[in-house]
């Protein structure tokens, strides 16, 4: 996850569901000052009033000199020092401080790396109640980055944070819920926490919450919502939602047909790095929907797919192959693309595979490896047609199986 430590304005903006320690009444006047002066847009002013309250032992003006170290405004850069400013004030109970020294000891930032430090930290600050902390907590957890995966305890973290309405926190729950990570699974949850999150301009969420009103997943299908939530998305350039908003303009699900604006969400989301968009592009230009037919083009935009291991594409790409669309014919190259789709599990891919150990097209010939990815392709929900059928009753009938 990238760190929220929270560096912006010296982190002067005192969020709600933040825990400080009290300042002591010897430096509350001092506070107050710099208050004003940090308040009217200014910060070097500000420095020397930081490192009087930081030396008569504020918190405070421990984690504001700690910040000006880590960020170097009105010092020289130094993040050992930031380090040592954060741990003054965190052993101190300041649980912004905790929250910094954490990270610092996540990722050995002026500091030996120490993740389980790093997590006491976290969880201090977590326990007093500041819902970044106790988001990051969550996270780090459900994720396994630097702690140790533990699901049940994400769930308990992310679940205080997003009590107090914190919008990343109502997300990651969601997921929880949808994947039964820590919680039973329950679709209906999940859709209640994405849109919790929806409301607050996740646009992760507002994507989620699309799809599920697509496939009528924990709500009734709706496509005109499912429509609405990707167009939310899409507006903060959300590559996934921008690539479902394609489909949708390609198909007419909740909307007008209209492939110029079809042609629009794709290219912007190949533009993000989407492999989707890219896969969806090519096959409008193999298709001539809304362009001119372009086996040229559809070959770009596959190939760039496939760089990005796109199930997808590495079938379509190879089937080009085998086929010679917009290539000249060559089986192996074919053979080995349907084999990348097919150990990602693309079914139909798993039966092309199963298809050339059979024929002996671009491999050698081998009805004991057609049979098993004959059999993985069933196994994964392919429907073989008449001719398919055909090739499993050979095989079958041969190796026994």
């Amino acid at each position: 996850m990238k760190k929220i430590c929270l560096l912006l304005a010296l982190c002067l903006v005192m969020t709600a569901c933040s825990a400080f320690a009290e300042e002591k009444t010897d430096v509350s006047a001092l506070i107050e000052q710099i208050m004003e002066i940090l308040d009217s847009g200014e910060y070097e002013p500000a420095i020397p009033l930081i490192q009087e309250a930081a030396e008569a032992g504020d918190p405070q003006g421990q984690l504001w000199l700690g910040n000006c170290y880590s960020m170097g405004i009105g010092v020289e850069q130094d993040d050992s020092k930031a380090a040592e400013y954060f741990k003054l004030s965190a052993e101190q109970g300041n649980a912004l401080a905790q929250y910094n020294l954490a990270f610092c000891y996540l990722d050995g930032t002026g500091v030996e790396q120490d993740a389980e430090k790093a997590e006491a930290y976290l969880t201090l600050a977590a326990e007093q109640g500041d819902c970044e902390s106790q988001y990051a907590l969550g996270y780090l957890c459900l994720n396994g980055e630097g702690f140790e995966q533990n699901f049940t305890k994400a769930v308990k973290y992310l679940q205080m944070a997003a009590d107090q309405e914190y919008g990343p926190a109502d997300y990651y729950l969601g997921l929880c819920y949808e994947n039964a990570w820590g919680v039973e699974q329950d679709a209906a949850k999940a859709a209640e926490y994405y849109l919790a999150a929806a409301e607050q301009r996740i646009d992760d969420a507002q994507y989620k919450l699309g799809v599920m009103y697509q496939l009528g997943n924990g709500v009734e299908q709706d496509y005109d919502k499912a429509f609405e939530y990707y167009s939310l998305a899409a507006e903060q350039e959300n590559p996934q939602a921008l690539t479902a908003l394609g489909f949708f303009y390609n198909s007419g699900f909740g909307t007008e047909q209209d492939y110029e604006k079809m042609l629009e969400c794709y290219r912007k989301a190949a533009e993000l790095g989407e492999p989707m968009a890219m896969f969806n592009l090519g096959c409008c230009y193999r298709d001539g929907t809304g362009v001119e037919q372009d086996y040229g083009e559809m070959l770009k935009y596959f190939q760039s797919a496939v760089e990005l291991e796109n199930a997808n594409a590495q079938f379509n790409l190879g089937f080009a192959y085998y086929v010679g669309q917009g290539v000249e014919q060559d089986y192996e190259e074919a053979f080995r693309l349907y084999r990348l789709a097919a150990e990602q599990g693309f079914p139909v891919a798993m039966f092309a595979a199963g298809d050339c150990y059979y024929l002996g097209t671009g491999v050698e010939k081998d009805l004991e490896a057609a049979a098993e990815w004959y059999r993985k392709s069933l196994d994964a929900g392919y429907e073989p047609d008449e001719e398919d059928q055909k090739h499993l009753a050979e095989v079958i009938g041969r190796t026994g199986e």
